[in-house]
């Protein structure tokens, strides 16, 4: 046995250690973000064998990461979620309505999944189990149900509450759904929190703030529906009403929610986007075309939807990009990856 003084045996401890700590660490796979917006670009919607509505995904900094057309969509009360994203399995799930089907796709824009004959206005994910939440009411108010189905495709529970609008809430794993009541329901076990009237008529937007649990949801007037009205409210986790901001004939279209301060954006039909505080006060209003308002997945800036582009603005309203859509968009739905 061949035995080496310490000293050596030493040296080659250390340089053990060194080799150990000098090897690379392996990368953090980055997390995919950007803006997803689903057009309306063929104004015809009946009678042809293909349609060209599109799906594109732009990274933040508005490249184009893939377009895919053959979409086949018309326009409805709200922007609603007809785009839902889950990062966890890279995927993104869009829902036509008048194609009639739900489809998933990967993030080079190939479709993974088609679940035909769905007619509904929304989807969300469940990002825990990765089942999708559809909002199938045959495009009728106060008709229809929530239907789940797992990422395989396979229907697996149904929930009589009807909606327009749907959003996951991810700290109280939960959704809520709006139409004319606004509804929160486990995500879990399908049990109901609370079920309160918001409108007369209808929803046309939802969303959540992931810091405490509160949503904000437009509701919209309809010159034949008594009672109905154009408003901005608050509820509390508890579904409890905190705040309510009246529009008078401004036609709120969209909200979306900055997850990093709580503040919310508004996307008033084709003439405007205002952003209100956590508390409901109007901290700015910008005039532009809006179809739909989508706040950038790292906070501040929003990207308004317009009939012929899609724009990054600044919280101040300081235009920052734009990239033009296919062709003139009648109405647009907008997703964050995040």
């Amino acid at each position: 046995m061949i035995r080496l003084p310490m000293t050596a045996i030493v040296m080659i401890s250390l340089l053990s250690i060194s080799s150990a700590s000098d090897a690379p660490k392996p990368k953090k796979e980055a997390k995919p973000t950007g803006i997803l917006v689903l057009d309306n670009c063929d104004a015809t919607y009946r009678g042809k064998p293909d349609y060209t509505d599109n799906l594109t995904l732009l990274d933040t900094t508005a490249k184009v990461r893939f377009r895919v057309s053959g979409f086949n969509n018309c326009e409805s009360i709200g922007s609603t979620r007809m785009i839902a994203t889950d990062v966890k399995r890279k995927c993104i799930w869009t829902i036509e309505n008048v194609a009639h089907r739900v489809r998933r796709f990967d993030l080079t824009g190939k479709v993974t999944l088609t679940i035909p004959d769905v007619n509904g206005s929304a989807i969300a994910v469940d990002p825990a189990t990765g089942n999708v939440w559809v909002l199938a009411n045959k495009g009728s108010i106060g008709t229809g149900r929530t239907d789940v189905y797992s990422e395989k495709g396979t229907l697996i529970a149904t929930h009589q509450i009807s909606g327009w609008d749907i959003v996951y809430d991810p700290k109280a794993k939960a959704f809520w759904i709006a139409e004319k009541s606004l509804t929160k329901i486990s995500a879990a076990d399908g049990k109901v929190g609370f079920s309160v009237p918001i409108s007369t008529w209808c929803a046309s937007s939802l969303d959540v703030d992931p810091r405490d649990g509160s949503a904000w949801v437009a509701v919209r007037e309809h010159p034949m529906v008594v009672g109905s009205s154009n408003r901005l409210l608050k509820f509390d986790a508890t579904g409890k009403e905190i705040a309510a901001v009246e529009f008078g004939a401004n036609s709120p279209f969209r909200v979306s929610v900055d997850r990093k301060n709580g503040r919310v954006w508004v996307a008033h039909w084709r003439t405007a986007v205002e952003r209100f505080s956590a508390k409901g006060k109007s901290e700015g209003r910008f005039p532009l075309a809006a179809l739909a308002v989508q706040v950038d997945p790292a906070g501040g800036d929003v990207w308004v939807l317009t009939r012929s582009e899609v724009r990054r603005i600044t919280s101040a309203g300081k235009l920052v990009k734009r990239v033009r859509h296919v062709g003139e968009t009648s109405q647009g739905w907008i997703a964050a990856f995040e």
